[in-house]
């Protein structure tokens, strides 16, 4: 093989083999099994803000309603079990607490969306869906 080929090749596989590595470390919500957009995180977070920030916190610390990150949120995922789906369904059917699935479909999706983006996870190019996150079986923080 020429040396100019010999070159492209031992480029290409350097590539290949620097992009696996990285794929390793990097977290993202799509390898999580969970996939939500930028813009659902945002709308998510606005949301969360005038609906559920009055008892969980506007850091989601906790206050009146449970924390929903941090140490108390990830017993959840570690002594629980829970999984994302399990978190869903429980808030898209009992949340908010003066007005129990009042909001639309999507304004749960966004604040699921709000949620994760909260505890590690990373948005993506893939929207998050009612079913795909009352289904999911990820764990709700990304550890």
């Amino acid at each position: 093989m020429p040396r100019s080929g010999l070159n492209f090749v031992t480029a290409l596989l350097a590539a290949v083999v620097g992009l696996g590595f990285l794929s390793l470390f990097r977290t993202t919500a799509a390898s999580s099994g969970v996939s939500f957009t930028k813009d659902q995180q945002k709308a998510g977070e606005a949301i969360f803000e005038n609906t559920c920030a009055p008892c969980h916190g506007s850091q989601l610390e906790g206050g009146a309603g449970p924390p929903l990150t941090g140490e108390n949120f990830k017993i959840l995922s570690t002594k629980v079990h829970a999984t994302v789906g399990d978190i869903f369904t429980y808030m898209s059917t009992n949340m908010p607490l003066n007005n129990p699935a009042s909001l639309h479909h999507s304004q749960y999706v966004d604040i699921m969306a709000f949620i994760l983006s909260r505890n590690g996870y990373h948005a993506g190019a893939a929207p998050l869906t009612f079913a795909a996150a009352s289904g999911s079986k990820a764990k709700p923080v990304n550890q």
